[in-house]
């Protein structure tokens, strides 16, 4: 603001103001100018003016100095403006060549970018190719890894293969070095042999020769050297047979023969030793006659191979069996030769002819097989029924050969006695009751044991009653729940029936609480099963309860006491000769049939008979219980040790007095009387 402004201002102000004083004083009633109401306010004004002339001046004052201040301040703005308008001159100059400069990098840079452009396809081109390269180099280490692993399994396998021939090899030097032991062995133990019967023939004839008297029978001797003979001739053949063992398939030369028939014959054989050695020997066959195309040669030396070892291999007073049945293999029908022996020496490589037996086997389509438990051993070969499988082997049929050896009457007979037909199942003879009020559960025991008994059936308890007095079943299956009588009530009366209270009754019922099979077992019931029930388990049961019944009729299979035998089943003379004869020589070891036989007076197979007549049991088996029962009497007085009471009671071999013992009152002879 200048100085006139300000100067115009305040006239105003004071022009103002005069104005004013001048109004009010024409307001003025007694209209005098000076009057003491307008002089006091006159005054009051001018106390207002002044202070507010002297601000004014002093504002003035400021605002010229202000004033002068900002002119110099703008004089130096606009020095400094002309001195910025020449350097934005000059920097637009620069701006300009700067602007000239950044076109002609923004041409390198469209350059720049099109060149990368360019390298950026070639980058990916070659990124691309990399990539198939690093792929291809990928495929080739894993191609290279693998042939690796490759040439190391190679390697490997090749190792291994070189081990496996070379383990092979030694082991086929082993078995090489052990085949030429065992056929040396079999060549040294089959002359070994043959001393025996050669022994026995010398003897026989030797006392055919010093027989003064001409009366006297000397056929037993005489059938006693031509039986050994032929078992010098079977060893022989033996040792002929094992030169070609190699080539069997070429010498088969089949035809049909009757298996019983040639088992009958090679069997003859061995009836010596059998009598010898005291040996319960059976041949046991499901049927008279088993026809099967074989090689007769081959098969007779089977079975002289494995009779001969079985009885070798078996204690005194022991059994070998031969079953001859027919049996069934992955749907193919067999004849099954098993002979069971008691496994001394369970080794098979003491065993002579196995070798042999097992190529004779092989050759002509059959199987050879070897068992081994607690019982025993048993040696089986499998031959196939019929000949179709012969068609596509190297064999030759002929005419059958002629028997070895002609049986006589007498031989026959005596073969008689070791052969036992055992009836198929279906044929047992023996009676199955079942009481059932479900006709289901009667169709299905029918079903499933009508193979092995003859099934009688009743539908109530009272009928049940009836049909077991009437035909005396041995073994009655009785349900509980049955209208008119229930099974408690049935199974009572039918215990009750003198002949009937030994005949086995098993309760099969779906009561299943405590009290129902106490209430069972004291109405006399044997056993008792809860439905539903096991096959299997119900058959285990009941074939244990069949033999039971069965052993309760073998009187001399039991051990009793002198107080039992006053209540024991009735005896005869004849057992009671046979009985005391063997009581005398107790204590003699070589105590055998024949000898019993002749203080009889009778034949063998005729004492043979008789026995298994009255006592179910074979000679060999009543002798050993007679003297199993005195050696438990012995036993029971506490006087001897165990070797002195085998000894008396005709047992040489202590360990087999104790097995014996064992199996008969299932307890050792040392533990048997001793008090608990």
């Amino acid at each position: 603001m200048n100085k006139k402004s300000l100067f115009r201002r305040m006239s105003g102000v004071l022009l103002c103001t005069l104005l004013s004083t001048s109004a009010i004083l024409a307001t003025n009633e007694s209209g005098q100018f000076f009057g003491s109401d307008t002089l006091v306010v006159v005054v009051i004004l001018l106390l207002f003016l002044l202070p507010l002339f002297f601000y004014m001046r002093k504002l003035q004052s400021n605002m010229n100095g202000r004033s002068d201040q900002i002119i110099k301040e703008n004089f130096a703005l606009e020095n400094s403006n002309k001195e910025l308008t020449a350097k934005n001159g000059d920097l637009l100059s620069r701006n300009g060549a700067l602007e000239e400069q950044v076109c002609r990098q923004e041409e390198k840079i469209q350059a720049l970018r099109t060149q990368n452009d360019e390298l950026a396809k070639a980058n990916g081109e070659l990124v691309r190719k990399t990539s198939e390269l690093e792929s291809t180099v990928s495929t080739l280490n894993n191609n290279k890894k693998e042939m690796e692993q490759l040439i190391v399994t190679k390697i490997k396998e090749n190792d291994a293969i070189q081990r496996e021939a070379v383990e092979k090899l030694a082991e086929a030097e082993n078995r090489l070095k052990n085949a030429e032991s065992i056929h040396d062995n079999f060549f040294i133990e089959t002359i070994h042999e043959m001393r025996t019967p050669l022994s026995l023939v010398l003897g026989s004839l030797a006392l055919v020769v010093q027989n003064d008297d001409p009366g006297k029978d000397m056929s037993t001797q005489l059938l006693s050297a031509y039986r050994n003979t032929l078992a010098m001739q079977d060893l022989a053949d033996q040792l002929i047979g094992t030169r070609r063992s190699n080539d069997v398939a070429n010498y088969l030369r089949i035809a049909r023969y009757d298996m019983v028939d040639i088992s009958r014959q090679i069997c003859d054989i061995f009836v010596d030793w059998v009598a010898m050695n005291n040996v319960d020997f059976r041949i046991n066959t499901q049927t008279p006659a088993l026809w099967v195309w074989v090689d007769r040669r081959k098969i007779e030396f089977a079975l002289r191979m494995l009779l001969s070892n079985a009885f070798k291999n078996t204690f005194a007073y022991g059994k070998v069996t031969l079953d001859i049945s027919v049996v069934k293999e992955n749907g193919k029908a067999y004849c099954s030769l098993v002979v069971k022996d008691e496994g001394l020496d369970e080794d098979e490589s003491a065993r002579r002819g196995l070798k042999q037996i097992m190529d004779m086997a092989d050759a002509i389509g059959g199987f050879y097989r070897h068992e081994a438990d607690k019982n025993g051993t048993s040696y089986a070969v499998l031959v196939p029924l019929g000949k179709q499988h012969l068609l596509d082997r190297r064999v030759e049929f002929v005419e059958p050969e002629a028997d070895l050896v002609k049986l006589n009457a007498r031989q026959k007979e005596d073969i008689a006695e070791l052969i036992q037909v055992i009836p198929q199942k279906q044929e047992t003879g023996k009676k199955l009751l079942v009481i059932d009020d479900s006709d289901q559960i009667r169709w299905f025991l029918k079903h499933v044991f009508s193979k092995e008994y003859q099934i009688l059936e009743a539908r109530n308890g009272q009928d049940g009653v009836d049909v077991a007095l009437a035909e005396e079943p041995d073994l009655i299956l009785c349900d509980v729940m049955m209208p008119v009588k229930d099974g408690y009530e049935t199974c009572r009366e039918i215990k009750s029936d003198p002949k009937m209270a030994q005949t086995p009754v098993v309760m099969l019922t779906a009561k299943v609480e405590s009290e129902d099979v106490i209430t069972g077992i004291e109405a006399g019931a044997d056993d008792y099963i809860t439905k539903p029930f096991d096959v299997e388990i119900l058959r285990s049961k009941i074939n244990s309860l069949m033999k039971k019944r069965d052993d309760m009729k073998r009187y001399f299979s039991h051990t009793t006491s002198a107080s039992e035998e006053e209540n024991a089943l009735p005896t005869n003379p004849f057992m009671d000769a046979v009985v005391k004869n063997i009581e005398k020589h107790l204590d003699d070891s070589t105590f055998e049939a024949k000898i019993l036989a002749d203080s009889l007076n009778m034949s063998l197979p005729t004492l043979y008979r008789k026995i298994k007549q009255y006592s179910d049991l074979s000679i060999l088996e009543l002798t050993r219980n007679i003297r199993l029962k005195k050696a438990a009497e012995l036993l029971a007085t506490q006087q001897y040790s165990v070797q002195e009471v085998a000894e008396m009671v005709g047992f040489n071999d202590t360990a087999t007095f104790r097995k014996r013992f064992t199996e008969q009152y299932g307890v050792t002879p040392s533990q048997y009387g001793v008090p608990a």
